[in-house]
């Protein structure tokens, strides 16, 4: 049984950016559904803003002082997700040189995010409707029965229940999971929180510099654009705009960032992202995150086709910051 936790007054809310109505509608349904001990399974598009509505149904439940513990399920392999779910004994498998607790264990009391939902293989989606049925779980290569409490909230950006008729995942565990859901829209449904999002986004620091101001037109254009990346898409625009121009983004500066977005793969427009990069390390920063957004935000995906590894990856990505 959960002790109600008092609400400190000291620790951040998660930041729910926006004033349009469908994007207030998904705050105040998360807040009513805060809570309650049910689990949430949170469905929209890539990049709308799942794990804020998580941190917003942790942040306002009595697991608040808890541990709020977010986990991709497409990032990791079967074996190194089970192990990273459920735990693992010493020498269960190739590499386990050592006894491991896994996040149903870290995260007792508090919550267990689980994005990409769609992505568990059959026996991760059997082990985790047995701990939404009975609490219980069995850490890899263990006899011993374990107990947890952690309140489950998932996401997807894919048709579950297209994926149970094609036998891709259990009805049960849909079941389960989906006794409460929040669906949210795309940002080019919500475009009222577009000016507010970037307002947000160039006052993010970036290696110390002054971050530039937008000119008349630039934001005509950003909202004018359908955004199918969504928030992240937007996010990662408006961080590229910040270091290719200096002090004042142009609204022919945003059209050409936004014409090389295509989905169609690398082609004579994409050189319009890099034409005022000046490095090669501003160049390749660019072309990674492209990649990664292509992919959907799938790091493991990313590099395998960029042919390097996740740690290359994420050191490129820290190279300007």
């Amino acid at each position: 049984m959960l002790t109600k936790a008092t609400k400190n007054n000291t620790k951040k809310p998660p930041l729910a950016i926006g004033r349009s109505a469908p994007w207030c509608e998904v705050i105040a349904m998360a807040k009513k559904m805060a809570p309650l001990q049910m689990p949430v399974l949170i469905t929209g598009e890539s990049g709308v803003g799942k794990e804020v509505v998580a941190q917003i149904l942790h942040y306002w439940s009595e697991r608040e002082q808890s541990n709020f513990i977010p986990l991709n399920c497409g990032l990791l392999q079967d074996q190194l997700l089970e192990s990273e779910l459920f735990g693992h004994k010493k020498g269960s498998f190739t590499g386990a040189i050592q006894e491991h607790d896994g996040l149903f264990h870290a995260a007792t009391e508090g919550t267990l995010f689980l994005d990409e939902i769609g992505e568990l293989s059959a026996t991760c989606q059997a082990k985790l409707l047995r701990v939404l049925e009975t609490g219980e779980y069995r850490p890899m290569g263990s006899t011993q029965i374990k107990r947890t409490n952690a309140r489950i909230i998932a996401a997807t950006h894919r048709d579950l229940e297209k994926m149970i008729s094609q036998g891709r995942f259990r009805q049960d565990l849909y079941y389960r999971l989906n006794v409460l859901t929040i669906n949210i829209p795309p940002l080019n449904q919500r475009t009222d929180d577009i000016p507010l999002l970037v307002d947000h986004f160039l006052g993010q620091t970036l290696g110390g510099t002054t971050p530039p101001v937008l000119a008349p037109g630039a934001m005509k254009q950003l909202m004018g654009h359908h955004w199918p990346g969504n928030v992240r898409e937007l996010k990662n625009v408006i961080e590229r705009l910040r270091v290719y121009c200096d002090g004042e983004i142009r609204a022919e500066s945003v059209e050409s960032m936004l014409s090389s977005q295509s989905v169609n793969g690398v082609g004579d427009n994409s050189l319009a992202t890099f034409h005022a990069a000046g490095t090669l390390a501003r160049m390749e920063h660019a072309y990674v995150q492209w990649v990664i957004e292509r992919c959907e935000g799938n790091i493991s995906q990313a590099a395998r086709i960029l042919g390097v590894s996740r740690t290359t990856i994420y050191k490129i990505q820290n190279t300007l910051q």
